[in-house]
Order: structure tokens, then sequence, then C-alpha cells
């Protein structure tokens, strides 16, 4: 298993650090400290650190094969610490899956204009499964899901069969929710003709254009004049 940590806001725990290399030392006993560190996102001396922790433990154990090369291996007491800590991270990533639901919710809402209740996905990764979920728990109605790659229209996703934009303003959804991790010019000319139709458009991981966000706030100043 050859899985690379990525690091950002979210910084893997020691106990996270140690299942990762058990992990993959149980893969491949023959794997280096500079691959551990690599696929661990750690520095060779802290993965020192913690082999030799995981020794002292009994959880890891060192041999020799010449005066070169060394093997490591997972004990069986190691193989019993892999399944408690992942059971242990399974729960935790449950909490965080459902928080993730929850500021979805929020940065949709925070967003929408009126009631929603019929959406259009646009996207098709991790970001926006969150999003179809939270959608769902928020009782609102996917009613189509595009993806950002023409080849995949008419493929089925969570349920839903993938259509192209230019379906979507017959669809006549409340909103559009453009759930992904980064904009191209491409995807804006797509949907700008949507807010000529009253089809709002709801940007989550990435920014909104500046022509889009100029028109937010041009309706709102437009708004606050028609309530004085």
């Amino acid at each position: 298993m050859r899985t690379k940590v990525s690091q950002g806001l979210y910084i893997p725990a020691p106990k996270l650090n140690q299942l990762h290399i058990l992990k993959q030392i149980a893969a491949d006993q023959n794997v280096t400290q500079a691959e551990l560190a690599e696929q661990c996102a750690l520095s060779v001396a802290m993965i020192n650190n913690y082999m030799k922790e995981l020794g002292d433990r009994g959880l890891l154990e060192y041999r020799r094969k010449n005066s070169k090369t060394i093997s490591y291996h997972v004990t069986a007491a190691g193989k019993e610490a892999i399944d408690a800590a992942q059971n242990e991270l399974l729960q935790e990533l449950s909490k965080l899956f459902a928080d993730a639901k929850e500021q979805m919710q929020e940065m949709i809402m925070s967003q929408a204009r009126g009631n929603l209740q019929r959406v259009v996905l646009y996207g098709s990764g991790i970001l926006a499964e969150i999003a179809f979920h939270a959608l769902e728990s928020a009782r609102i109605s996917v009613i189509g899901v595009c993806s950002e790659d023409p080849a995949e229209v008419g493929q089925e996703w969570c349920g839903r069969e993938k259509i192209s934009p230019s379906q979507i303003r017959f669809m006549a959804p409340d909103a559009v929710v453009i759930a992904l991790a980064h904009r191209s010019e491409e995807i804006d000319r797509e949907l700008a003709h949507l807010c000529e139709r009253e089809i709002h458009l709801i940007y989550l991981g990435c920014r909104a254009p500046e022509t889009t966000t100029a028109a937010i706030e041009q309706d709102s100043i437009w708004s606050s004049a028609a309530l004085r």
C-alpha cells in the first residue's frame, strides 16, 4: 500500500504517523526509511525516531540480511495495534465527515437566495460527494449532476446520471452548486448564461469569478434600495 500523506490545515498526530508507518511496513518489509519518509510526509530523522519507539514497544522488529541491508517486520502485537488504531481512526473520520457536512450546509445556505429546494451539483470529486450528502441531509433535492469532463456525461454517480452543462437551463433549478477545488474560465463561460435566467451560482472550494461577485453585490444594492 502506497498512500502518500498530504499536510495542510490537517496535521497527522503521532499515533496516526505510527499507523501509517506500520501499514507501509506490513505491505513491504523491504521498504527503506527514506521511502517511508516520502510516503508519510515526514523527515528521515522522524521516521527513525518513530521506528525506534515502535521497536521498543514490541510492535516492530529489525532483521539484518547482511552488513548493509535491514528488513522490517510488524509483530503480532503490531498487527493488533494497526487494527485498534484503524478502528479509532474510522470513528474520528466519521465525526469529521459529519462536521464537514455541517460546514458545507452553512457555506451553501450563506450564499443561497431564498428557499433552496432543487439544485444541480457541478462536480463529481470528493468535495462534490460531501456536498451531495450535505444537500440531501438538508432535504434539498439534487436533480442533476454535471461533470467537468464531457466524456463522463451519461455515467452514473451517487444514483444520478451525469448531464452536460447545456442541459441545466432546461431543468430550471433554484441554484447550481459548484463543488470544485479549482475554477476555470471554461466553466465560467459555460455557466455565465444561467445568471440571466435567474439561476444562482453557489461556489464551494473555489472563489466565485469577479463578475459573479460584482453581480451579487449589485443585486444586494438594488434589494436594499427597494426596501427603503
